[in-house]
Formats: C-alpha cells, structure tokens, sequence
C-alpha cells in the first residue's frame, strides 16, 4: 500500500499545492510532505481530512493506494488491466 504516493497523485489532479492542502487540513507543510513521501503514515482523522479536502472518499484514496505487489501474482495482469481504466473514471 502506498498511501502518500496516492495522495501526492491526488493533490496534484484536483490542483492542490502541498502549502495549500496543509492550510485546508489545518496541518503542517511538512507533514504533508512526510506522507507524501511515505516516511510517516498519515492518522485516521488527517486521512479524512484529506480526503474532504481533495473532496474524495476515503474508499477511492484507498483504491489509489493498492500497488501492484499488494495484489497475488496470479492476479496482476487483471489487476493492470482495469486498475488505469477505473481510475480514469474515479478522479472525473
């Protein structure tokens, strides 16, 4: 799972800059950069704060998260094959 790659993609499609999603979380600069570079794992609350920022379901950063070696070997071609598409569709 790559949460803070997720939410770096995130920020960056809704036209966020970290500076302007730390202010709207009421969160440090920094710490947006720490997630972003996944050294530090982000809390539940400053997960949802995020994500109503970026006015997203938690369920669909969760989704942007999944990284290929989360899913069985057996099951990656399907995994690559739908995983772009549906996230073509999600961030509309």
């Amino acid at each position: 799972m790559d949460i803070g790659t997720a939410i770096k993609f995130l920020r960056k499609e809704k036209g966020f800059s970290q500076k302007e999603l730390a202010e709207k979380c009421e969160i440090s600069v920094n710490a947006i950069s720490q997630i972003e570079l996944n050294a530090t794992f982000p809390q539940k609350t400053t997960i949802k704060k995020i994500c109503d920022t970026l006015q997203i379901p938690v369920s669909y950063l969760l989704f942007f998260s999944i990284s290929d070696e989360d899913i069985p070997e057996e099951k990656r071609l399907a995994f690559q094959s739908l995983n772009s598409a549906i996230k073509s569709i999600l961030i509309k």
